[in-house]
């Protein structure tokens, strides 16, 4: 086995109100058990940032300016759950990371780097950039409803060094400087869930589960300035019973200039078991 360049341990807890009245039931106790599930999931992108700390300390501080990742959700997270993320280095000049549960299953697992990822051309990048109001009347997500190869209404987001502070103390419980006051970075967990936040701003769901994702950073998102969120629906597929869709996006600052670009991989119709 490789040497760990890094290596941090993380309780898992819930990231949320557990009710039926949010927005994905199956981050409730009552909900995930709709669908065969013992405990309320854990949010996948909450679960990310606690491999943050990590994963920063193995690649190094760039990796936040200039670097990709690849997020694979392999078993699902439960409050409660002892998770270790591990990174090691391969001959290449990328990492192989894993988070895993004590019987030595991986929860999350992937690949990241420095500089552009080697899948970045696969993502398409949206062309409708122009923000719009949140719909009146979210669209219920179905197969026949997906507007797969289009682009659709983009989100503007304010931040504030508030909102960095508030995210990486309170769920990603990651104390660092980077994180706080004036210059804050916005936290690759927020960054990476603006995806579904985007499919919010028009869309609804009653249960979903997110199955992936692959982040390009290309230049920090920092608080105090707003970015626009867009994206396009770029498939639709059904596996094992469940309704996927794959989500290409951007985070683009106040002169149209691409910071982040996503694959968001998610399960928007879970198959109840």
């Amino acid at each position: 086995m490789a040497t760990a360049l890094a290596e941090r341990t993380t309780t898992a807890f819930l990231d949320g109100e557990d009710s039926l009245e949010i927005n994905n039931i199956i981050h409730s106790t009552e909900g995930a058990k709709m669908f065969g599930f013992d405990a309320a999931l854990v949010g996948g992108t909450t679960v990310y940032a606690w491999a943050i700390p990590a994963l920063v300390e193995a690649i190094g501080e760039d990796w936040l300016d200039f670097g990709w990742i690849d997020v694979r959700f392999r078993r699902p997270v439960f409050p409660g759950d002892v998770l270790t993320t591990r990174v090691e280095a391969d001959a290449d000049g990328s990492f192989t990371w894993a988070m895993t549960k004590p019987d030595g299953d991986a929860a999350l697992a992937g690949s990241a780097g420095p500089g552009l990822a080697p899948w970045l051309d696969e993502v398409t990048v949206p062309s409708l950039l122009e923000p719009a109001a949140p719909a009146e009347t979210p669209v219920l997500l179905t197969p026949e409803m997906l507007p797969v190869g289009q682009d659709i209404p983009p989100e503007l987001v304010p931040t504030a060094i508030a909102d960095a502070e508030e995210y990486a103390d309170g769920l990603a419980r990651d104390p660092h400087p980077r994180w706080h006051g004036a210059g804050a970075r916005m936290h690759p967990g927020w960054i990476a869930g603006r995806a579904t936040r985007l499919l919010h701003h028009t869309y609804t769901y009653r249960a979903a589960i997110h199955a992936g994702s692959q982040i390009q950073h290309f230049k920090p998102v920092r608080a105090g300035e707003s970015v626009t969120a867009a994206g396009r629906i770029a498939e639709g597929f059904q596996r094992k019973d469940h309704e996927y869709l794959l989500l290409d996006m951007g985070l683009y600052d106040e002169a149209r200039e691409e910071l982040i670009r996503i694959r968001h991989r998610t399960i928007y119709q879970v198959a109840k078991r």
